[in-house]
């Protein structure tokens, strides 16, 4: 796990020292920059698997004609080295990493196809001028880039791009998904002409210009076999995928909150460890879950630390926050994961972690509530609950502003099912704000955000396209990339067992009735795991991963939340003024009832004060 970044298109050793300065917390052990006439790369080295210096990056071939700087882990490297050895290739270091410019001197482009791992790295063969950008099939790995007039630059995270001298504007035209989404859709960002490279995606850039192959997508091949079949192949998956992710030459622990995904990773990561093995929860002094997280550990044997989160804690490191993740993300949950990694990085260099067990198995409740809608609502049905609705003394004032009532609901509901696909439909039950209050509180330009948004192509099946949906956007640019920046802000890597690429293969030709089974969501990974877990967590409710935003408003960041919401510099631009009276009555009279409406606000406003406005931490 480490920082790259590099310049395509000019010699600039100077330029990659400070890139790798604003990355150093990704990788603290050691630096390394390769420079030609034609390409500077740079890597930040966060030394998990040979910790020798053969394992320094960037690194080459024999013939030192290609060469690689890698964000990641490649799972496969042993399988892959052997059959690459067997083909002539000599190998310098025990690195993962090292398999890649082999593969790629054997297969070509193809070679990405050989790899199982989580990554983000960057390949130039001397031979070809040309630079090859790669990002794992899901997107655990984030990876930006600006490209203008034959010059590319690229990096893990945004900061390092800016600190090239490229001029930094707002995006403008990304806002609105972010206000809809709390993230930004597609391969936009909030930075005007950075752009990511999408989840299984390869750009090759040469002196021609750039092109972009998909190399990776969903397909839902529903398999027909009993039920036993698909509990025994999903269980074998994921010890596989487990094993293979506890090979470190460092300590490995587990982050733990005692649902049923962090749990049964747990308990596998156990499973393959030797010797004490560390997990870590969090609780806060508003509410806590940290009871089922003991109960796992104490039947696992585990080290367990736990850490309880105040809003004095957040208020201390929130400006600190905000710089490490680049980019706004309204979900309040990536304070958890930073404080979490900042107790585990005082113990081990590597944790495993259960994201992705609701997206692949249907672990959220709104999967089954979103179902019963699509099935039993006919367009006379919906015309008549429109009419009911609409009856509603809240809807009839006709002020969209942080409507949370149950008839405001109930309409957007309808109005989400009118004319949308499945896809859309879907995308849209996720929202913070709808396209209504946007129009009503901002003067920005309406678009259709939702076409920004990336759509399966090879899905058929109701419950199919909504998981879908949601792996390829919510899951790895809010979900994925709140774990990539706060593991690495604080130098350790995290490992995602649930989402190693043959998993998320196999999730996608169980029968759905095996997801979701009566008004039991995820029940086919609990069947998987029930032998290894205490009952009282497999047959726990699903509970998120929340935060008490709602609370700490109310407490000690209420001050600095109405401040900068009131004195706020961009919102004063982008709110129209009597709505931003309006707004700032609403965070007089009390913030509880819509926490994460006022914290995407404030995570915006935040964002525009560290990155444009220089204030410091």
């Amino acid at each position: 796990m480490c920082g790259i970044c590099g310049i395509f298109g000019r010699e600039d050793k100077n330029q990659i020292e400070k890139m790798l300065s604003t990355i150093r917390h990704r990788g603290p052990d050691d630096k390394g920059i390769m420079v030609d006439e034609n390409i500077s790369l740079g890597h930040a080295r966060l030394s998990i698997i040979d910790l020798s210096e053969k394992g320094r990056q960037p690194m080459s071939n024999e013939e030192g004609d290609i060469w690689v700087s890698v964000n990641g882990e490649i799972y496969n490297h042993k399988e892959l080295r052997g059959e690459l050895t067997g083909k002539g290739h000599i190998f310098h270091s025990h690195s993962d990493s090292e398999v890649i410019v082999h593969a790629y001197e054997e297969y070509g482009l193809e070679f990405v196809h050989r790899l199982r791992g989580m990554f983000a790295f960057a390949l130039y063969d001397m031979s070809k001028t040309r630079l090859v950008l790669v990002r794992d099939p899901i997107g655990k790995k984030p990876l930006y880039y600006w490209y203008k007039a034959n010059l590319l630059i690229f990096a893990s995270e945004i900061k390092a791009i800016l600190e090239t001298g490229i001029k930094k504007e707002i995006n403008f035209d990304a806002l609105w998904g972010y206000l809809a989404y709390q993230y930004t859709l597609g391969e936009n960002t909030l930075f005007k002409g950075i752009l990511k490279v999408l989840p299984g995606t390869m750009l090759v850039i040469t002196n021609t210009g750039i092109e972009c192959i998909k190399y990776w997508d969903l397909h839902e091949n529903i398999t027909q076999a009993d039920e036993l079949y698909f509990i025994k192949k999903l269980r074998a998956l994921l010890d596989e995928s487990t094993q293979l992710r506890m090979i470190a030459d460092v300590p490995v622990g587990a982050f733990l909150s005692g649902g049923i995904d962090s749990s049964a990773v747990t308990a596998l990561g156990r499973k393959f460890s030797e010797g004490e093995f560390h997990t870590f929860s969090i609780g806060f002094e508003s509410f806590s879950e940290l009871e089922y997280a003991r109960i796992v550990s104490q039947h696992l044997d585990t080290t367990h630390h736990e850490i309880e989160l105040t809003g004095t804690m957040v208020l201390k490191e929130l400006t600190k926050i905000a710089w490490h993740y680049d980019e706004p993300l309204g979900d309040a949950a990536i304070i958890n994961n930073y404080f979490l990694s900042k107790e585990a990085k005082k113990e081990v260099k590597v944790v495993l972690a259960g994201e992705g067990g609701d997206e692949l198995f249907a672990g959220y409740p709104l999967y089954y509530k979103n179902l019963k809608w699509l099935n039993r609502c006919t367009p006379r049905i919906c015309k008549i609950l429109e009419v009911i609705a609409k009856c509603s003394p809240s809807i009839q004032r006709g002020n969209p502003l942080f409507q949370i009532s149950a008839p405001f609901r109930l309409l957007q509901q309808i109005n989400y099912l009118k004319g949308n696909s499945v896809e859309e439909f879907q995308q849209n039950t996720w929202r913070t704000f709808n396209d209504d209050t946007i129009r009503y509180i901002t003067n920005l330009t309406g678009n259709n955000v939702n076409a920004q948004a990336i759509y399966p192509k090879n899905v058929t099946t109701l419950l199919g396209k909504m998981l879908a949906m949601d792996c390829l956007n919510q899951l790895p640019e809010k979900f994925l990339m709140k774990a990539d920046k706060g593991t690495m802000a604080n130098s350790i890597e995290e490992r995602l067992p649930l989402l190693d690429r043959f998993m998320i293969d196999f999730a996608f030709t169980i029968p759905p009735e095996l997801k979701i089974k009566g008004d039991s969501v995820k029940y086919i990974l609990k069947q998987s795991v029930k032998d290894v877990l205490p009952k009282e967590i497999v047959n726990r409710p699903k509970v998120g991963f929340g935060t008490p935003v709602g609370y700490w408003m109310e407490h000690e960041l209420g001050e600095v939340v109405q401040q900068s919401i009131g004195d706020g510099f961009l919102l004063k631009q982008i709110l129209k003024p009597e709505r931003k009276k309006e707004i700032d009555q609403k965070l007089t009279s009390g913030l509880h009832n819509v926490p994460s409406q006022i914290w995407t606000l404030f995570a915006l406003e935040l964002w525009h004060e560290v990155y444009f406005r220089n204030k410091s931490f």
